[in-house]
C-alpha cells in the first residue's frame, strides 16, 4: 500500500501567518487598518506577553530590525527563525518523515511556561 504523501503543515501554516502579518501591517502602515487596544494594557494597566508584537511587525515590515527589537525581541527572534523552521518542514514532508514526538516531560513544560512569564515580565518592565 502506497503511503499518501506528508503534508508540510507547519510551512504552510507558518506561510499563512507570514502572509496575513503582511498584509496587517501593510494596512497599518498605510492608515487602512486601525488596531484596537491591547485589553490587558486598558482594562488592567499592565502589558501582556505580546504587547509591541504589532509595533515589532510593523517595524519588521518596514525593514526596521533594531526598532522591532525594541518593540518585541521574542517577536524577532521568532520571526528570524521562521525560514527555518518553514526549510524543515518541507524537507520532512519532502522525505516522508514523520512529525517528531512533543516533548512530555514536565522539564519542558516549566521552561515553556518561564519563557512565557519572562517575556512578560520583560514587556511589564519596560512598560510597553
Amino acid at each position: 500500500m502506497k503511503q499518501a504523501p506528508r503534508i508540510p503543515w507547519l510551512a504552510l501554516g507558518l506561510a499563512g501567518a507570514l502572509g496575513l502579518g503582511g498584509l496587517l501591517a501593510w494596512s497599518a502602515t498605510r492608515g487602512l487598518l486601525s488596531l484596537p487596544p491591547c485589553p490587558s494594557k486598558t482594562l488592567l494597566g499592565i502589558s501582556c506577553a505580546t504587547c509591541g508584537g504589532t509595533r515589532a511587525a510593523v517595524a519588521m515590515w518596514e525593514g526596521h530590525l533594531q526598532e522591532a527589537f525594541h518593540w518585541h525581541p521574542v517577536a524577532v527572534v521568532l520571526a528570524l527563525l521562521t525560514p527555518f523552521a518553514m526549510a524543515w518542514d518541507l524537507v520532512r514532508a519532502w522525505r516522508g518523515w514523520p512529525y517528531p514526538d512533543l516533548p512530555d516531560h514536565l522539564g519542558w513544560r516549566l521552561a515553556a511556561l518561564a519563557a512565557f512569564l519572562a517575556t512578560w515580565a520583560l514587556q511589564v518592565a519596560r512598560g510597553i
